[in-house]
Formats: C-alpha cells, structure tokens, sequence
C-alpha cells in the first residue's frame, strides 16, 4: 500500500560536523612550548600539579619541589691572570717577530762593518798598525787657493797624515788610508784628498821614509781647534814585483784576508 504524497515538504534537520581541527600557533618560549631534551613548560593559567601528601623529601606535604640548580665549574684560571697571560703572549710574539729581523739585519751589517778598534794616539804622537808608522797633523786656514770662498762661522782644516813603512810587509799595506775629521760629541765631517807624496813604482818605495797624504775637510769654526782626526789604515796588500791576473786571484784567493776594523784615533 502506497503511502499517501504529502503536498508539504519537510526539509531534514541539519546535522552538524566536526569542524577541522586548525594548525596551533608557535608558542613562545616559557609558554608551554617544548625545547628538545628539556621538561615542559606548562601554558599560562595550567595547574601545575604538585606532589601527592606525604611523598614529599624534606619538604612540606603538598609544597612543589624546587629542582636544585649546579653549582657553576670553578674556573681553573682567573680572569685577570688569564688576560695577563693573554697580553705577556701577544707582547713575546711581537718582540720576537721584530728582534729576529733586527737582530740577522745587524749581524750582516756587521760582518761588512765590523766593530772599530780604536787605538789612541795622543797629541802630535805616532800610531803603528799592519807594519806601518802613522802621524797627523792639523793647521786651520781661513781660505785655500782655488776653493770657494767659506762662511764667517767655517774654518779650513790642512791635514797631513805620513805614513812610514817599517818593513817589507809594510811596504805591501801601501793602500791608501781612509781619513775622517770627529768631534769628542760624535760629530763626524768627511776629507777630500787633494795630493799625495807616495812614489808611482812600488821599487821606489823606501822602507823608514815618510810619505805624506795631503787632505783638506771644512768644518764649523767653532770646533776647527777640538776636532780629532781618524785615520782607518787600509787593509790591501800589493805585492812588490808586477804580477799577471792570473798569479793575483791566486795570491787573493790564499791570503788570510784582515778584518778593516783597526783605527787610529790622534788627538789635538
């Protein structure tokens, strides 16, 4: 039997549906959010539950046990001392990176420079070295002939140096000396040689006779009468008869070559 048609129709009652659950938001740190390896931290307004009545340690029933912090690990190096020990570091590193270059650097100028030896010789004395006999002297002149004309406050100084071969090895140092006017202070002034007594062939070089240089240097007039002079005698040695290249190099390549660190320092 058919049911009879309703002319009404009554529309079925909305069923309603589990909304879809929404992505949670990033909680902030301290806000229940949770760091790996780390306990949970309860959400504003969450009941922290506390331990049960009775099962407390050494606290009240029911009071939350506090987690006790580690103490730090004590430093095995203060502060101050590990700064200073930091600086004194630093210091000796750059002390050593700037004394080793230093030091090569006066190594090498001293092995073409060598400390002078000074040996005095005092007023209108004589001064021997390498076999030779040395003496200066020294008289000021307001002018020279043919040289420019000087300031009030300059003094020309005429230097003679005479050397005097003692022996046959002093006649082989026949080298020409180098010659320099110092002050006491320090000061140092340069000569010009302007002519020399010295004979041309080595044959004609006698031994106990004086040969001259002739020198001339311009100094402050201040100190023309206080200025000493320096006489560094040369270290080359000739040898007496004429010799082909060849018997030189192997002359120099055999002799025992003499440090030029020998001076002679005449007083005035």
């Amino acid at each position: 039997m058919s049911e009879p048609s309703d002319p009404s129709t009554q529309p079925f009652p909305a069923v309603p549906s589990t909304p879809l659950p929404r992505p949670a938001p990033p909680a902030a740190p301290g806000a229940g959010a949770t760091v790996p390896g780390a306990a949970p931290v309860p959400a504003a307004g969450a009941t922290v539950p506390g331990p049960t009545a009775g099962t407390g340690t050494g606290a009240a029933a029911g009071t939350p046990a506090v987690p006790e912090e580690a103490a730090p690990a004590a430093d095995p190096v203060p502060p101050r001392r590990r700064t200073a020990l930091r600086i004194g570091g630093a210091v000796l590193a750059v002390a050593l990176g700037m004394g080793i270059p230093t030091w090569n650097g006066y190594v090498f100028y001293r092995s073409g420079n060598p400390a002078y030896q000074i040996h005095t010789v005092a007023a209108g004395g004589t001064g021997t070295l390498m076999n030779v006999a040395w003496k200066v002297k020294v008289e000021q002149a307001d002018n020279l002939p043919g040289a420019r004309p000087i300031k009030a406050d300059q003094r020309w100084l005429k230097i003679t140096v005479t050397r005097t071969s003692l022996n046959t090895e002093g006649v082989i140092r026949r080298g020409d000396p180098t010659v320099k006017v110092k002050h006491p202070d320090g000061r140092a002034w340069q000569t010009e040689t302007v002519g020399n007594t010295l004979p041309v062939e080595v044959k004609d070089h006698k031994i106990g006779t004086g040969y001259d240089y002739n020198l001339v240097s311009l100094v402050p007039q201040s100190v023309a009468g206080k200025v000493e002079v320096e006489v560094l005698p040369s270290t080359i040695r000739v040898p007496l008869e004429e010799e082909s290249v060849e018997d030189m190099f192997k002359r120099v390549g055999t002799e025992k070559n003499d440090p030029q660190d020998q001076v002679l320092l005449f007083r005035r």
